[in-house]
């Protein structure tokens, strides 16, 4: 299948490109959650989105990777941090947060625009078969070198938790995971730090100013390609990024920064040396 028959297949206004499109996303579902900060108090305990996050392995080790202004603004004061494992379930894996070890790089005095804003939270091992009953940990070094060669489309997905999908009590939250399709990212450079800004739009479409919640989640490459023997067309992602700061959002479309894969690789090295 050449690449101007595969576009054709994959634009097409049919029920069978839809059902594509939401394979491929599925994938980024299976590396990333929803991230809960629950409180015990005498009254009653007390839930909070606090952002979202990618669920990393490196060597014998696992992680979650996710905006450092979520766990210092937010988790870090609860007594326990959720993984959502079935989003159609009432299943979340609460950790003692106590128990999390927070890899992370100096981060500024006051959060802002340009971090940086990035942290890595080494999960203890006890709790790590009951998410990979339901998740996937990404290996980054591996993902890298996956990268397929053939003809292919390109695109970018971003994974996170807005806020403005969700409905909530003090002791239990409904909310969607959302995968977005978002424009070439613009590329910045600033401090040893990369950066790219992607354009986004909440979806079904909203009256909302804010991606609130989606802080963290994992930016994909996504490449389309077709299978050189069987003609069947698949996908293959890599993790090029985490949001962490947004820009100019409004009636549910806005500009989502994130840090780049040189960023997420310059905090995975911080884990060398603690």
């Amino acid at each position: 299948m050449t690449i101007e028959e595969l576009e054709a297949v994959i634009f097409a206004k049919t029920a069978e490109a839809e059902e594509l499109w939401k394979t491929f996303a599925r994938a980024a579902h299976m590396y990333s959650t929803p991230l809960f900060a629950l409180v015990k108090a005498p009254q009653g305990d007390l839930l909070k989105l606090a952002g979202s996050g990618t669920l990393l392995m490196k060597g014998n080790h696992h992680y979650i990777l996710t905006a450092a202004h979520v766990w210092h603004e937010v988790l870090k004061h609860s007594d326990f941090v959720g993984v959502t494992l079935r989003e159609i379930f009432d299943h979340t894996c609460l950790i003692e947060t106590s128990s999390i070890v927070a890899h992370e790089p100096e981060h500024p005095a006051k959060w802002g625009e340009w971090g940086p804003d990035v942290i890595v939270l080494q999960i203890p091992s006890v709790r790590v078969g009951e998410i990979k009953a339901f998740k996937v940990f990404y290996e980054m070094d591996a993902g890298l070198k996956a990268m397929v060669t053939c003809d292919r489309n390109e695109t970018f997905l971003l994974a996170g938790t807005p806020a403005v999908l969700g409905s909530y009590t003090k002791s239990h939250a409904s909310v969607q995971l959302l995968a977005m399709w978002v424009g070439s990212p613009q590329l910045y450079t600033r401090g040893g730090w990369d950066y790219f800004d992607v354009e986004a739009a909440l979806h079904p479409s909203s009256e909302a100013n804010t991606f609130g919640g989606v802080s963290g989640g994992g930016l994909w490459r996504v490449q389309i390609y077709s299978q050189p023997d069987t003609g069947q067309i698949t996908s293959r992602m890599t993790l090029e990024g985490l949001a962490f700061y947004e820009l100019d959002t409004k009636n549910g479309k806005g500009v989502i920064r994130c840090h780049g894969v040189q960023s997420i690789l310059k905090a995975l090295e911080l884990l060398h040396h603690s």
